[in-house]
């Protein structure tokens, strides 16, 4: 009676269980897909810092692309293509928006891997989206990292002034592509780290108690059939005694 109460609770647990797991799992597979998008928009925007109203010039800079204002005309001139590396103004900007560009394909390619669900065990493509996501917060560090040191270019001097310097921006403030790049950052570790805690809490399609429940159910059952033999052979002999006994008594009637 014992067995089947706990069993029944574990099964009720185990249920609650892979069904949260399964909730969890899907909120991590939202959360990756608009991670690879939020990733996509970072690289491509030139919005990572930019004049303020105390610079000498109007423009601002991305990762391979600056726009700044003609003297002339209203309007801005973009230049930098990141297919282009000598229209990049600098190696820290060419290696910064490799590494970030490389963050953002490593994410397309993990919600690519989300397909593998329907082939692979669930543990395992949540090991490899895992460690796909740890690899690519990496790169999104060294990308925000080293950005900042191509801050001496004179382009960036004749916008941001000329005190302007490595890691030290004169005149220029931080725009909402590199805050939004240093977020995702964070959101790609807790992306990582949450793919790994599920992979090792998936739950096992059979419990231990099930085991043991079915361990006691084989040994009562071998001690039943022990049982049931020893009662056919003691019957077996109770009846041969008896036959043995009734052919040697003495007939009464024979004279």
């Amino acid at each position: 009676m014992d067995v089947h109460y706990y069993s029944d609770i574990t099964r009720a647990y185990h249920t609650n269980y892979v069904r949260n797991s399964r909730a969890i799992a899907v909120l991590w597979g939202i959360f990756t897909v608009c991670f690879a998008l939020l990733n996509i928009v970072v690289f491509i925007q030139p919005q990572w810092f930019g004049d303020t109203v105390k610079s000498p010039e109007i423009g601002y800079f991305g990762l391979y692309e600056y726009c700044e204002k003609a003297q002339v005309a209203a309007d801005f001139s973009c230049k930098g293509e990141f297919t282009d590396f000598e229209t990049i103004l600098n190696g820290s900007f060419k290696v910064s928006g490799f590494f970030v560009g490389a963050s953002a394909l490593l994410f397309l390619i993990c919600t690519a891997c989300l397909l593998l669900f329907f082939f692979l065990n669930t543990a395992t493509v949540l090991q490899i989206c895992g460690w796909i996501q740890g690899i690519s917060a990496v790169f999104l560090i060294l990308g925000c990292v080293i950005y900042p040191n191509g801050w001496d270019h004179h382009v960036v001097r004749r916008i941001c002034g000329q005190n302007a310097d490595k890691y030290r921006l004169d005149r220029c403030g931080i725009r909402w592509a590199y805050i939004l790049a240093i977020v995702l950052i964070f959101d790609a570790i807790i992306l990582a780290v949450l793919a790994f805690v599920l992979a090792s809490k998936q739950a096992k399609l059979l419990p231990d108690i099930y085991k043991h429940k079915n361990a006691n159910d084989s040994v009562s059952k071998i001690a039943s059939d022990h049982d049931h033999e020893r009662y056919s052979e003691y019957s077996h002999r109770s009846e041969k005694s008896k036959r043995s006994l009734a052919s040697t008594r003495p007939n009464p009637y024979h004279m």
